[in-house]
C-alpha cells in the first residue's frame, strides 16, 4: 500500500496530525528562504544604497525576481520584511542592556549602555536605516512584526514606566511621560538621520554622536520633570527612594 493510500485509510484525527505535520515543515522551510532572501536583500542594500533594484537583489540572492514577489507579494513586502529585521536587531540589542541590566546600575549608566549599543547598530548598517528612512518606513512594518522605530518605543516604553512610577511615587504628574518619549524618538530619529547623512562623513565619531543622544535626551527629561515640580537624580538606580525627589515647578 503506498504512503498515500496508508494515509488516507488512516483515522481523521492521525490524517490531521500528517497534514499539519507538512504544513509545519514547509512553514518552516519557507521562513528559511524568506530569511535568506532579506539578508541578500541588505546586502545589496548595503551595495546600491537607495539605486538598489529588484533586479540587484534577485542577483544578491542568487534568485529570480518571481521568487522574491512569491514570497513577499511585492517591493514594499520585501521592504517591510527588511525593516522588521532591523526592528528586531533594535529590540534585541534593547534587551541586552536595559533588560538585563543590574538592579544596582545607575540609570544613567543604562542609557549610556542602550544609546552605545543603538548608535553602534545604526553605525554598522548605516545605509539600511538611511535606505528605511527614505522609503518612510523605517517608522513601522508592515508585516506586523514591529519596524525599527516601533522597537525603539516599546524599549522606551520599559524605562517611561519606571519614569512615572518615579513621578507617581512623590506625587508627580505623569501625564507629561507619554510626550516625553515622544519628543525622544523625535529628536533622536532626526539626529541619526543627520548624523547618517552628514555626521559620519565628516569626522564625528559614534561615541560623540552617542554622548549627544544621551545629553538631549536628559534635557527632555529634565525640562518635562521640571515643569511638575520633580528632579530624577540620574546617578541613581531606578529602585533608589532617592531617584526623584520634589522641587520648585518652573
Amino acid at each position: 500500500m503506498s504512503v498515500v493510500r496508508r494515509i488516507s485509510a488512516a483515522p481523521v484525527k492521525v490524517q490531521r496530525r500528517v497534514r499539519d505535520a507538512r504544513s509545519t515543515r514547509w512553514d518552516d522551510h519557507r521562513a528559511v528562504v524568506k530569511a535568506e532572501l532579506v539578508d541578500a536583500a541588505i546586502r545589496a542594500i548595503e551595495k546600491f544604497g537607495d539605486a538598489v533594484s529588484m533586479d540587484d537583489i534577485a542577483e544578491e540572492a542568487g534568485a529570480s525576481k518571481p521568487k522574491l514577489y512569491r514570497h513577499f507579494g511585492d517591493r514594499a513586502g520585501l521592504y517591510s520584511a527588511v525593516a522588521a529585521r532591523l526592528g528586531s536587531m533594535m529590540w534585541e540589542s534593547a534587551q541586552s542592556t536595559l533588560l538585563s541590566g543590574q538592579e544596582d546600575s545607575s540609570v544613567d549608566e543604562l542609557f549610556r549602555s542602550a544609546i552605545s549599543a543603538y548608535v553602534s547598530l545604526v553605525d554598522d548598517h548605516p545605509a539600511v536605516v538611511r535606505f528605511l528612512m527614505t522609503k518612510h518606513m523605517f517608522q513601522y512594518s508592515e508585516s506586523g512584526e514591529g519596524g525599527p522605530a516601533d522597537q525603539l518605543r516599546s524599549a522606551m516604553e520599559i524605562i517611561s514606566d519606571e519614569f512615572a512610577r518615579g513621578l507617581r511615587e512623590v506625587g508627580g504628574d505623569e501625564s507629561l511621560v507619554a510626550v516625553a518619549v515622544a519628543s525622544i524618538l523625535g529628536a533622536g530619529l532626526s539626529a541619526t538621520q543627520w548624523w547618517i547623512d552628514q555626521g559620519r562623513q565628516n569626522g564625528m565619531s559614534r561615541d560623540l554622536f552617542a554622548a549627544h543622544l544621551r545629553q538631549t535626551s536628559w534635557g527632555i527629561i529634565d525640562g518635562a520633570a521640571a515643569t511638575v515640580g520633580v528632579r530624577f537624580h540620574r546617578d541613581r538606580p531606578f529602585g533608589d527612594p532617592a531617584f526623584a525627589t520634589r522641587v520648585d515647578p518652573v
